[in-house]
């Protein structure tokens, strides 16, 4: 991993993308691997590529305003333009962007650390979207993705550019990834 990302880093994206792809293919759940991966593939101005790996980024973490923007970069390169303007909707809609800033697995459990912050939403026709609290499941994951443990929180509503701090745990030995999902 650390050598995809000196390469990536280096700015020799073709050599970064065939880094991180092995990395990913050993690691099919390694949410810092598929990022890496996915900013390779802008790079190199591979579009078909970045949405796919995009679509994994965001089936992990799918209220994170910077994967959702990937998406749809890749959708446009790729010349999907419908999609793309869905995808662009879903940020431009989305009342609250999370971002994980911190996985810590241990030996019997692992923590993660996020934020949760308001944004500006809005309807296609331009209209505010208020904010509502909402429910997110934290799900812990062993190296097959299989999920050893999880944890539900509660983010209030939140108003735009307004913080709230995430702190999950699980026990369980195996963990080695995670992911979340809107309840």
């Amino acid at each position: 991993m650390s050598g995809a990302i000196a390469l990536y880093n280096a700015k020799k994206y073709d050599s970064a993308a065939t880094a991180f792809e092995q990395v990913v293919k050993a690691e099919p759940y390694n949410r810092d691997a598929l990022y890496g991966l996915a900013n390779s593939y802008i790079g190199l101005k591979k579009g078909p590529q970045l949405a796919e790996t995009a679509t994994r980024l965001v089936a992990i973490e799918p209220l994170n305003e910077d994967v959702l923007r990937m998406l749809a970069t890749g959708q446009r390169m790729a010349k999907k333009e419908t999609s793309a303007n869905k995808t662009a909707m879903k940020v431009i809609s989305m009342p609250v962007t999370i971002a994980v800033s911190e996985f810590a697995p241990t030996a019997d459990g692992a923590t993660l650390t996020a934020t949760a912050k308001g944004r500006e939403a809005q309807t296609a026709q331009g209209k505010p979207i208020a904010a509502k609290p909402l429910t997110v499941i934290f799900e812990f994951l062993d190296s097959s993705g299989a999920v050893v443990g999880n944890q539900e929180v509660q983010i209030p509503a939140l108003k735009p550019d307004a913080a709230h701090p995430i702190q999950v745990k699980a026990q369980g030995s195996g963990i080695a990834a995670w992911r979340y999902k809107k309840m």
